[in-house]
């Protein structure tokens, strides 16, 4: 498939909940918009990082990509595939898998290669090459030697990379991870970033990862910001969080580098605003401290 056919696009699409409310004359049905005109386009290959607050409708966002959720107004494009045609469903699954936050909810295997190899059973893939297959996921996040292990005994991290090469092995061209670090360690965040990040930088695959971590959207190619159902920021991470106003109205805080960063220049310090990470910000430092004392270099 080529680039324009792996585009994802969203079009002004708007979504609803139906809440139940208590009234004096009993119980309500109403609607709770969960998402209001909200536009993005992700090209093939790119890394996007979705930030939001809880309630925010980012996660709301994410299950309309592979079709888990249809908009009830505008419109998704996976490719040229509308989400809305039945037609196209298992089709949009295949090219665009989920990896949710709960890595226990996903596992129903006793063996890790039965795990991987369980979405491919399901589309009828052939035996004859299953277990190659399910190798090469495996080797992607790095869990060769696994394959005889039981899920219940892996670490979170573990859980997650599995479920993540369950993905893989159906040859995606996207996946997308719904909060998929929220319920692990630091250790285990880091885990499945670097993954994520390989399998983007190396392989090619969209990488669309919802979150409340902003660290975890500084690599990325752009970052969108929903608050209230709707698109309050996109751009690049650079460009998103110099918005620092607009951050803490989504109701999330900067990156700790940017917040040092921040506090730097209000002391005076000339620190550039797309200084976003370690890196730049002791490189800038750096700079500054040799600027400062021209003495210091070489005689």
């Amino acid at each position: 498939m080529n680039k324009e056919g792996r585009r994802i696009r969203t079009e002004t699409i708007s979504y609803s909940y139906p809440v139940e409310t208590e009234e004096e004359e009993g119980s309500v049905l109403e609607e709770l918009k969960a998402l209001d005109q909200v536009s993005l386009d992700v090209a093939a290959g790119q890394f996007i990082c979705i930030l939001g607050s809880n309630g925010s409708g980012k996660s709301t966002l994410a299950r309309h990509l592979n079709a888990l959720l249809v908009p009830d107004e505008g419109s998704v494009w996976i490719g040229d595939m509308d989400t809305r045609d039945d037609r196209y469903l298992w089709e949009i699954r295949a090219q665009v898998g989920m990896v949710f936050q709960n890595p226990d909810n996903q596992m129903v295997a006793s063996q890790i290669e039965e795990e991987v190899a369980f979405g491919l059973e399901n589309i009828g893939f052939p035996s004859e090459d299953m277990e190659e297959r399910v190798k090469e996921a495996l080797a992607s996040v790095g869990l060769s030697g696994l394959e005889k292990e039981n899920p219940a005994n892996l670490s979170g991290g573990q859980k997650q990379r599995t479920a993540v090469a369950g993905i893989l092995a159906m040859r995606p061209a996207c996946i997308v991870l719904d909060e998929s670090t929220a319920m692990l360690d630091p250790k285990g965040r880091r885990e499945i970033m670097n993954t994520v990040l390989e399998l983007n930088r190396k392989h090619g695959i969209t990488i669309i990862c919802i979150t409340h971590f902003m660290e975890e959207a500084v690599h990325a190619d752009r970052v969108f910001v929903m608050h209230k159902g709707k698109l309050l920021l996109s751009g690049t991470p650079e460009e998103v969080f110099c918005k620092s106003a607009e951050i803490r109205e989504a109701g999330l805080k900067l990156p700790v580098i940017c917040q040092i960063a921040e506090e730097l220049r209000r002391k005076g310090m000339k620190i550039p605003a797309s200084v976003i990470t370690e890196k730049q910000l002791i490189s800038c430092l750096a700079g500054i401290s040799e600027n400062e004392n021209p003495n210091t270099s070489d005689s």
